[in-house]
C-alpha cells in the first residue's frame, strides 16, 4: 500500500500536473444499478454520480427563487440577504464561453474560518445554500465521486469489486480523473452504512500536505463518505466560503455551455410570447423583414403558433436568479411573467423563439421547518427537493442514463428548532453538549449573526461556556 501511494506521487509530481489537474462531477437520477450496497441512495441523497453525455440540468435562463412566510419569520431579513448573497455568486459568474479555457481566473480553495463561529457550533447560512444550490443545479459532490463502485459481487464469500472515476476534468475533452482542484486522491473500499449496507471506495489524499476536500459541491455531502483529512473541515461548525472553486466553475461550464446540445423540452407553463413582445434585441413580429424579428412565431394569419415544445437545445450560457416576492397581506406570490429568448436547432440551424412563463410561485422556494431528527437522535439540517426529467429515449435509442433536465419547482427547507442542547445517556444540562445553530459571518472581525432573527450571541456564549442558556440575570452564574 505504501509504495502504491508512493509510486502514483512520483508519477503525478514527474508529469507536473499536481497543481494543474481538477476535476468536477455530475449529478442525476439514479440509475438502476447504483444500489446502497455499492454506496448510493444512502439516506438523505437526492441522485448518483453521472457520465459525460448523461448530465442532468435546467434549461431556464430565468429561474426564479422566494422566500416564503416560515423562512421569513424564522430568518428575518439577515438571512434573505444572506442567501441573495449566495446566489449573487452564482449570477456574476461569466458567460461560460467567455471563460478562460483553463479556469485560472478561479482560485482552489475559497475555504475560510471562523474561530469564534467555531467555538458556538454555528454554520455559515450563505455557505450552505451555495453548496446546495450546486446540487440543484445538478453538479455533484466532486471528492466524493474520484473513485465510486460500479459493482460489488460476492464469490465463494469474496468481495470482487469494479471501482471507476466519475470525475472529469474541467476541459475539453473532459478525461477521467482522479485529481480535484489540484489534489491527488487514491482510495480503500470500505464498509460505511451498516443499514443499508453499504460499501464505498473511500478517497483519501496521496499528498496530505496538499488541501483536500476544497470543493463547494462537497460542502453537502449527503450521505456518502470521503477519508480525506479535509473532510472535516467541510462538516466544521465556522468554516464558511469566499466563492466557488475552479472545479466547481468547471462543472457548470460544462453543463450549460452552449456547446452542449441535448434533446430537451420546454418547461410545461412555457408558451410563445405575445406579439411585439420584447426580449433584447428580439422582437416577436408577425412578418420576418426585420432582421430582429423572430422567424416563424408567427403563421400567415399574423397569429401566435404553438412554441416548439421538442427540439435539440443548447446549454443556456449563463445562470440568472431573479427573486420572486410573497405577498404576505392577500398569502399569495406577486404574480409575474418571464420572457425570454429560447434556441433550439432544427434541420442543423439556430433557431429562435420568443417565450414568456406566467408564475405563480418561484422556481426555487427557501422555507424553514422542524425536520425531526435522524436515526441518530441528531436534528437534521435541511431537507431539499428534486425532479429529475430523464430525456434518454428523445436523445437516442440506446438506453443511458440520461441526458435530462431539473424540473421545477423545488424547495430547500431549513431547520428552526434553534437552540437546543443533546444529552446522550439521559441526565441533564451539565450533561448535554450543544447542537448546531444557523449564523452568518465572513473574515472580518464583526460578531457572528444569529438565527432565529433577534437571538443574542451573548446567550449562545453563555450556553456553550456554561451549558445553560442564560439570560444573565442569576447572580450565581459567571457572568
Amino acid at each position: 500500500m505504501r509504495n502504491s501511494l508512493k509510486n502514483l506521487l512520483l508519477g503525478a509530481v514527474l508529469a507536473g500536473s499536481v497543481q494543474q489537474a481538477g476535476a468536477f462531477s455530475l449529478h442525476g437520477q439514479w440509475e438502476g444499478w447504483m444500489t446502497p450496497n455499492e454506496g448510493y441512495q444512502l439516506p438523505f441523497d437526492l441522485g448518483g454520480p453521472m457520465n459525460l453525455g448523461e448530465e442532468y440540468r435546467w434549461n431556464l435562463p430565468m429561474i426564479t427563487y422566494g422566500f416564503d412566510e416560515s423562512f421569513l419569520n424564522y430568518f428575518g431579513p439577515k438571512g434573505v440577504v444572506e442567501v441573495e448573497k449566495a446566489l449573487k455568486v452564482l449570477n456574476d459568474l461569466p458567460v461560460c464561453s467567455q471563460m478562460s479555457e483553463e479556469l485560472k481566473e478561479f482560485p482552489l480553495d475559497t475555504r475560510r474560518f471562523n474561530h469564534r463561529a467555531g467555538a458556538l457550533y454555528l454554520y455559515d447560512l450563505k455557505s450552505f445554500v451555495l453548496g446546495a444550490i450546486l446540487e440543484e443545479l445538478g453538479v455533484g459532490p466532486a471528492e466524493r465521486y474520484v473513485w465510486t463502485l460500479r459493482s460489488r459481487v460476492l464469490i465463494n464469500n469474496i468481495p470482487v469489486c469494479t471501482v471507476m472515476k466519475r470525475n472529469f476534468e474541467p476541459f475539453y475533452p473532459y478525461a477521467p480523473t482522479p485529481y480535484v482542484n489540484g489534489t491527488l486522491y487514491t482510495y480503500l473500499i470500505l464498509q460505511t452504512w451498516a443499514s443499508p449496507v453499504a460499501y464505498e471506495a473511500v478517497e483519501f489524499e496521496v499528498d496530505p500536505s496538499l488541501p483536500s476536500v476544497s470543493s463547494v459541491s462537497a460542502a453537502n455531502m449527503n450521505g456518502g463518505t470521503v477519508g480525506a483529512t479535509g473532510y472535516y473541515i467541510n462538516f466544521e461548525p465556522g468554516l464558511f466560503y469566499t466563492g466557488l472553486t475552479r472545479d466547481d466553475v468547471g462543472a457548470i461550464r460544462y453543463l450549460y455551455r452552449a456547446q452542449n446540445v441535448n434533446v430537451e423540452v420546454l418547461a410545461t407553463n412555457a408558451i410563445s410570447a405575445p406579439l411585439g413582445s420584447r426580449v433584447g434585441n428580439y422582437i416577436l413580429e408577425s412578418g420576418s423583414g426585420s432582421p430582429w424579428g423572430v422567424p416563424g412565431a408567427t403563421n400567415a394569419a399574423g397569429t401566435n403558433i404553438p412554441p416548439v415544445v421538442q427540439a435539440l437545445r443548447p446549454g443556456i450560457d449563463k445562470l440568472n436568479f431573479i427573486r420572486l416576492n410573497f405577498d404576505s397581506m392577500v398569502g399569495v406570490w406577486n404574480l409575474v411573467t418571464n420572457r425570454y429568448v429560447d434556441h433550439y436547432i432544427t434541420n442543423s440551424t439556430l433557431r429562435t423563439q420568443l417565450l414568456e412563463r406566467t408564475l405563480t410561485q418561484p422556481d426555487i422556494l427557501f422555507s424553514a421547518g422542524d425536520l425531526g431528527v435522524d436515526p441518530d437522535g441528531i436534528p437534521y439540517i435541511y431537507q431539499r427537493t428534486i425532479a429529475w426529467v430523464n430525456n434518454d429515449a428523445i436523445n437516442g435509442v440506446w438506453a443511458l442514463g440520461g441526458p435530462g433536465q431539473i424540473s421545477p419547482p423545488i424547495t430547500m427547507t431549513f431547520s428552526k428548532i434553534g437552540q437546543h442542547l443533546i444529552n446522550v445517556g439521559d441526565g441533564g444540562e451539565v450533561d448535554a453538549f450543544p447542537g448546531f445553530w444557523w449564523g452568518s459571518y465572513d473574515g472580518t472581525t464583526n460578531e457572528p449573526a444569529l438565527y432565529p432573527a433577534g437571538a443574542r450571541i451573548r446567550d449562545l456564549e453563555r450556553l456553550v461556556m456554561s451549558g445553560v442558556l442564560d439570560t444573565g440575570l442569576n447572580p450565581w452564574r459567571v457572568p
